[in-house]
């Protein structure tokens, strides 16, 4: 296979799981499920305009994403990292660990190299780019500025050369994040307060977007609560939505 066919088909993959899972909670919970869950609701729904710059964005930053997961598929047919392609070679056991070692690595990463990203300096020229979306929807799970883009993928090269990571897992953990990204940016919130506790919700990235500091986790609560960076409020809103059962809303938020 060709440099470029592999491109185009680690590209397709990845853009059609952005569509259908970023589109298909649009669909569901935006637009055929508006009125429904309007009691889980955290802001108001956003301009056509701001959504169509989410997809955009989202668009550039997966093919950057892509080409670099592509240079690391190249590498390893190379035979330069630990990446392989016979899943015998390992095991189905393996694989599936090897998704969620590749999880945790990451949330860790991505805790820290978004804090950076909130440096004043590297913020403005950077990272501004996402906050732009004060009400994001599920279509801004990827809607980064391209420097950012390669932030985003950077934890990966070298975890392929300690590592082996076999496709599939590759595959099933681009569905992963994408599933998650999109109900940290859904802009509803289902989640119980005692799950709100370890794993991040809508609420607290919509905290985040809303406000452009704290809460600076992917998929679990530790390293903000660890660290300090949790907003004080953020278990005290999830508390409220849970026993008033009304919109959540919490001071910061755009409506």
């Amino acid at each position: 296979m060709s440099t470029l066919s592999l491109f185009f088909e680690i590209s397709a993959f990845f853009l059609a799981v952005y569509a259908l899972c970023a589109g298909g909670a649009y669909l569901l919970v935006w637009t055929l499920g508006r009125e429904r869950y309007a009691a889980h609701r955290i802001q108001q729904r956003p301009r056509p305009a701001q959504v169509r710059r989410e997809i955009f964005w989202s668009v550039v930053s997966i093919l950057i994403l892509s080409s670099l997961l592509t240079v690391t598929w190249l590498i390893a047919e190379a035979g330069w990292s630990l990446g392989y392609f016979d899943v015998a070679d390992h095991g189905w056991t393996y694989l599936a660990a090897s998704v969620a070692i590749m999880a945790i690595v990451h949330d860790t990463y991505y805790y820290w190299a978004h804090r950076f990203m909130h440096h004043p300096k590297v913020f403005r020229h950077v990272h501004k780019l996402h906050h732009t979306f004060t009400n994001p929807t599920p279509f801004a799970s990827y809607a980064f500025h391209p420097l950012e883009a390669v932030v985003e993928v950077a934890w990966y090269a070298p975890l392929a050369f300690v590592l082996p990571v076999h496709p599939y897992a590759v595959a099933a953990y681009i569905v992963v994040l994408t599933v998650l990204n999109v109900i940290s940016h859904l802009g509803y919130e289902f989640y119980s307060p005692g799950i709100a506790r370890w794993f991040i919700t809508s609420t607290h990235h919509n905290m985040h977007h809303a406000r452009a500091k704290g809460h600076f986790m992917l998929y679990f609560n530790l390293w903000d609560r660890w660290m300090g960076t949790n907003m004080p409020e953020y278990e005290a809103a999830m508390q409220r939505k849970e026993d008033d059962a009304v919109p959540l809303r919490y001071h910061g938020a755009h409506e």
